[in-house]
């Protein structure tokens, strides 16, 4: 997720809508390649010791400690570090992924899609997983379709329900999903080993990085029967 934050807005995206799963010079175009060479001058100039192998935790907990000065993470954590005594209240701040050539934001956790009904024709876009995503509402953070949270009356209320509302549905609404497809565990390990090789491993160039990436989620759709 967090590569896919910078990889996104650089112009890595996934195929043609009019050509599923055509990959090739997508996947790997030239802007992609420089958005994954961006990310590991990013990983290499700014991310506090130890980072080669962290998740969420470990990345707040660099923050917290004063490593890094800044650190992206999900919204439902942000409740607690605006709460901390050390780094929150007038200490701390938030605002949206930034922009590139694009403007996108990762979705936290595997998206999911519900069922047009008569009375909607919707996607539902869940923030986090299910824990998360309740300790974020118990600390002042809504969960729900962007259309309905426009429509809502008591919309200025919410954006002024806490610092970092406001920043929240301006992400929802440039949220942009993985690969939405039964395989997305395989096509997140092969994402995961390409670009570890390239960043933290200094195996290859971006390019060469991308271009096994591609032949990797061939592989994948090919035995899944999809081309």
């Amino acid at each position: 997720m967090g590569v896919t934050n910078a990889l996104y807005d650089w112009g890595f995206q996934y195929d043609d809508p009019k050509k599923p799963y055509q990959m090739e010079g997508f996947v790997n175009s030239p802007d992609a390649v420089k958005g994954l060479e961006f990310y590991k001058s990013l990983y290499k100039c700014c991310t506090a010791p130890g980072m080669s192998n962290a998740y969420m935790s470990e990345g707040l907990d660099a923050f917290k400690s004063g490593q890094v000065a800044m650190q992206m993470n999900f919204f439902a954590f942000f409740p607690g570090l605006y709460k901390d005594p050390n780094v929150g209240g007038d200490k701390i701040g938030f605002f949206v992924n930034p922009k590139q050539k694009f403007h996108f934001t990762q979705l936290g956790g595997q998206g999911s899609r519900s069922s047009p009904t008569p009375n909607t024709a919707t996607t539902r876009l869940p923030i986090s997983n299910g824990s998360r995503s309740r300790t974020f509402r118990r600390n002042g953070g809504r969960l729900a379709d962007t259309p309905v949270t426009r429509r809502c009356s008591t919309i200025r209320v919410f954006t002024k329900s806490a610092p970092f509302a406001a920043d929240f549905l301006k992400s929802m609404d440039i949220v942009k999903d993985f690969w939405a497809e039964p395989a997305y565990a395989s096509l997140l390990l092969d994402m995961q080993k390409r670009v570890h090789d390239y960043v933290v491993a200094d195996k290859g160039t971006a390019k060469e990085a991308l271009d096994l990436l591609v032949k990797d989620w061939q592989k994948v759709f090919k035995d899944e029967g999809k081309i």
